[in-house]
């Protein structure tokens, strides 16, 4: 059964059926806004329970540290349920656009990936839960370079998934840095290139990737939903602007 929810200014599209194929794993990406360039990546799992849905929302949402400050607390901001679903969107929309999308599992495949996360949170330093939201300090602390909002929000499904289900929209190909200013990008490259990485875990290369494998009509990207921000939108322009590389 499809149900649509509208809140001011986006839809959100709940699927709830329990058919083969789940629909509510989505990879959120918010698009950059004035002088933040690289944007944002959370992700959208189902529950199983009576909170239907959570988003895992993993930053630097503590103290920093380092080159560019680069390094820091890794908070992971958890919003449980219809509510706190909704309050994220609507904060979300309300300064920035943001792209969703929905990526082919199983329900299995989903619970396990959603079990992932849970016992991310179970493993927390601490917990502190807020009025919109819970806050849990991750036992791992954030990273720019291959533990930030990108790589959390995609590690569920490439740690549950086999590669060749989501190599075509994060081949390395795709590993350019768009967004980043000079100084984050040759830093960010030059460590990759230390730690031997070549991973496509920057929000608007994960972009043009999960858009590129939709519009070949690769099976593994279902749909794609669209939360522009609530005065003036720039999605459509962001969405045109990244091209094939």
């Amino acid at each position: 059964m499809i149900r649509m929810f509208c809140s001011v200014g986006c839809v959100v599209l709940l699927v709830t059926t329990m058919s083969h194929q789940a629909y509510a794993l989505e990879v959120i990406l918010g698009m950059p806004y004035k002088h933040h360039t690289i944007g944002h990546t959370a992700v959208r799992v189902r529950t199983f329970d009576r909170n239907k849905e959570v988003i895992y929302d993993f930053g630097r949402y503590g103290k920093t540290w380092g080159y560019l400050g680069f390094h820091g607390e890794g908070i992971m901001r958890v919003w449980r349920g219809k509510k706190q679903i909704k309050r994220y969107f609507r904060k979300q929309t309300s300064y920035r656009d943001s792209i969703g999308f929905v990526i082919r599992v199983s329900p299995k495949e989903e619970r396990k990936i959603y079990q992932y996360y849970e016992r991310k949170l179970k493993r927390a330093r601490w917990k502190k839960k807020g009025t919109l939201h819970t806050r849990y300090r991750l036992k791992k602390d954030y990273s720019g370079i291959n533990n930030q909002c990108t790589s959390m929000a995609l590690e569920g499904l490439k740690n549950i998934l086999p590669k060749k289900r989501w190599i075509s929209y994060l081949h390395p190909k795709y590993n350019k840095g768009r967004g980043f200013k000079r100084k984050v990008h040759r830093y960010f490259f030059a460590m990759q290139k230390k730690w031997k990485l070549n991973e496509t875990v920057v929000p608007l290369d994960v972009l043009l990737g999960m858009k590129t494998a939709f519009q070949n009509k690769d099976p593994a990207i279902l749909k794609v939903r669209r939360y522009p921000r609530r005065y003036k939108s720039f999605l459509s322009s962001w969405w045109k602007r990244l091209r094939k590389p």
